[in-house]
């Protein structure tokens, strides 16, 4: 037989309610940063991008990703979106690189094309779609900043190869 003393119970009992705390309190959703595009795939009517994105976690706690979706916009323009399974533990305050796959609308990419081989100011880009906290959290992100138009030109150099 198992005997708990009056203090023994109560740390059990603060522990137990410390951990169901956490469960419920409000996630914050990751700072998603685009840090590469590179085309993997080009069709007529669509092709197929490798995006380095960096996640970083701005919760107290390790943020479980096991989804995610994603639409990006370049100059306000959506060129991609994508989704699907991701397996990612982002520690707590900490970052992380993750390359996912879009699918690119060819005619949006072919009308940017031009602008960007003439450009020599940043890019803007926007992304914004949801990521599924340990298997069932969907929380919403969406975040926007710039990206050099030389390394996206070299970036899509490297990928036609």
């Amino acid at each position: 037989m198992f005997i708990i003393n009056r203090p023994m119970a109560a740390m059990v009992a603060a522990l137990l309610l410390t951990a169901c705390a956490s469960l419920t309190r409000d996630w914050l959703p990751p700072e998603v940063q685009v840090t590469s595009i590179t085309p993997e795939r080009i069709g007529l009517d669509q092709q197929t991008l490798r995006v380095g994105l960096n996640l970083k976690n701005p919760n107290d706690r390790m943020l479980p990703i096991k989804a995610m979706t994603y639409k990006l916009s370049l100059e306000g323009t959506q060129v991609a979106q994508g989704g699907g399974a991701l397996d990612k533990q982002i520690p707590a305050f900490g970052a992380a690189p993750v390359e996912v796959t879009v699918v690119a609308d060819a005619a949006s990419m072919l009308g940017l094309l031009p602008t960007l081989a003439l450009r020599r100011e940043p890019v803007g880009y926007r992304i914004a779609g949801t990521v599924t906290v340990a298997g069932v959290v969907p929380i919403p992100y969406r975040w926007s900043g710039e990206l050099d138009p030389q390394m996206l030109l070299r970036s899509a150099g490297r990928g036609l190869r």
